[in-house]
C-alpha cells in the first residue's frame, strides 16, 4: 500500500483543498490510508472519518512554541503554542506517534538542533523526504533520522490536490500506531519533488486569503 504522511486540507490557513477533494485525489492516486496533518486542526480529518468512506489517520501540524510538529495516530486537537515536548507528550498520551517534519527546511517553520536534541526520546519517526524541501535539507533530514535511530517517514507536504503523492511510502498493511511503525522501518520511501509553479501557487494563495 502507498501513504502519503504529510498532507493537507481547507482545514489549514494555507489550504484551499476541501478535505473531500483530497480523499478523492488520494483515490485516484491509489494513497490509503488518507494521513490528513492540517495545521493545528483535525477538523478535515474528523469529517472523513465521520463519512465512513475511506480509511483515515488523524493528523496534525501543530505550532509548538519552538517550531512545527506532527502528531499521528491522534484522538483529538493537540493546542498549539505548547512548548515542543508538552506537544509531545500530549500526542504520547493519545497513544499517537510524534513526526519530526522537515528538520532542515529553512522556508519552514521547524523546530531547532536544541529543541530536538530535548525531544531525542520521544521522537518516533523523522520525515527524511519532504516534497517541498530541497535535497540539501532532506539528505540532513536522513542523517538526523539515523543518528536517532527513528523510522524514516516521506510525504508531499502538499497544499494543493497536485502535489498529493508527489513523495510517499510503499508499506504493507498495519493494524494501529505500534504496528504502523515497525512496518515503516522496513517500508519503501518513494521521492518526488512538488512543481515550483504549485508551491507558488500554494503560496500565492495564502498571501491573498491573509489579506
Amino acid at each position: 500500500m502507498r501513504v502519503d504522511l504529510h498532507v493537507h486540507s481547507s482545514a489549514s490557513f494555507d489550504c484551499k483543498s476541501h478535505p473531500d477533494r483530497v480523499a478523492a485525489q488520494c483515490g485516484r492516486l491509489g494513497l490509503a490510508p488518507i494521513f490528513l496533518t492540517d495545521h493545528d486542526s483535525v477538523e478535515g480529518a474528523a469529517h472523513l472519518r465521520a463519512r465512513g468512506k475511506a480509511r483515515v489517520v488523524i493528523g496534525e501540524e501543530i505550532m509548538t512554541s519552538q517550531g512545527e510538529l506532527i502528531g499521528l495516530f491522534l484522538k483529538h486537537r493537540v493546542p498549539p503554542a505548547l512548548s515542543p515536548r508538552e506537544a509531545a507528550q500530549e500526542i504520547k498520551s493519545q497513544g499517537g506517534l510524534v513526526y519530526l517534519e522537515h528538520p532542515y527546511d529553512s522556508y519552514r517553520r521547524h523546530l531547532a538542533e536544541e529543541a530536538i536534541e530535548a525531544l531525542e526520546d520521544l521522537i518516533d519517526i523523522v520525515e527524511v523526504f519532504n516534497g517541498r524541501s530541497d535535497e540539501k535539507a532532506n539528505q540532513l533530514a536522513e542523517d538526523l533520522c539515523g543518528t536517532l535511530g527513528a523510522a524514516p517517514g516521506a510525504g508531499s507536504d502538499a497544499h494543493t490536490l497536485e502535489e498529493i503523492g508527489t513523495a510517499y511510502v510503499e508499506i504493507e498493511d498495519f493494524e494501529g500506531p505500534s504496528d504502523f511503525l515497525v512496518k515503516l522501518r522496513r517500508a519503501r520511501i518513494v521521492k518526488g519533488r512538488s512543481k515550483l509553479l504549485l508551491m507558488l501557487e500554494a503560496r500565492l494563495g495564502h498571501n491573498i486569503r491573509r489579506q
